[in-house]
């Protein structure tokens, strides 16, 4: 069996070590660096298998999704593998109502509140014309105040995890799902668009329920975070450092036996041609 593990920074290791981090400009290096005390280095060990860990930094949701389909169409991921996703946060994908070049995403955490909101939406872009600029950012606060809504990301969320839940069942593979620190569902999810009924939850660590970021603060320590202090919701994000993806990989080892997660998935014939 191979673990295949996709997700953004959080997978990718950053802030695992700083200090070894930052010995060397070179990207490669810097990324050998991370995966060596990254969740899924460490998980691998606790399953004893071998590793691809394609968790990339800024990674969006979307972007995550389209990597493992990638993998999935070309049959580089097996029924002998077991898959991990670790999605990112909403904000990261691009909206498909705004324009290509105006790179409108939401970045940081998942908030309804327009305070952080306008702090990332109202920000300096770099736009030559002056005048519409001036009229870019009006219409984005135009948008926070009259057409946000956190629905439109939980029908989207919905279909990426229901797609991929899917075709991972009809080909055999083992898989989980998580959210690394932006929960994908909200609770409080619009009746009109639920379909988290169909979400195997199984399959699923804390669904609804928790990100790792708050499995990692209920700890209450400091020494799992890569700054070296305690997570406070006054800051726009961070990374766990070894200790906090020790703890990641552990928690997910636990969740994978006690669902007997690496149990073969019967496979499902299509009757499709």
């Amino acid at each position: 069996m191979k673990l295949f593990t996709f997700g953004d920074s959080w997978t990718e290791g950053v802030g695992g070590d700083l200090d070894e981090e930052y010995t060397t400009e070179i990207a490669e290096e810097r990324t050998s660096i991370r995966h060596k005390y990254a969740w899924p280095t460490q998980l691998s060990k606790l399953l004893n298998v071998d590793l691809q860990n394609d968790g990339v930094g800024g990674f969006s949701n979307n972007a995550i999704f389209n990597a493992v389909n990638f993998k999935l169409k070309n049959e580089l991921i097996t029924t002998n593998d077991f898959v991990i996703i670790m999605w990112s946060s909403s904000l990261r994908d691009s909206v498909p109502f705004f324009p290509i070049d105006n790179n409108f995403q939401f970045w940081g955490k998942r908030h309804t509140n327009k305070e952080h909101l306008y702090k990332y939406l109202l920000s300096d872009m770099i736009i030559d014309d002056v005048k519409f600029k001036r009229i870019d950012k009006d219409y984005k606060n135009y948008f926070i105040s009259n057409l946000y809504t956190d629905t439109y990301y939980d029908i989207v969320n919905q279909n990426y995890i229901l797609y991929l839940q899917f075709i991972l069942k009809q080909l055999g593979i083992r898989y989980l799902f998580c959210d690394g620190f932006d929960l994908m569902i909200r609770n409080d999810i619009n009746v009109t668009v639920d379909k988290t009924s169909l979400i195997d939850q199984s399959h699923y660590w804390e669904f609804k329920n928790k990100t790792f970021k708050d499995y990692l603060s209920d700890t209450n320590r400091k020494d799992v975070w890569e700054d070296g202090m305690y997570w406070s919701s006054n800051i726009d994000g961070k990374h766990p450092n070894k200790n906090g993806y020790k703890i990641i990989a552990d928690e997910m080892y636990s969740f994978i036996v006690k669902n007997n997660l690496l149990n073969p998935i019967q496979i499902n014939n299509s009757f499709l041609i």
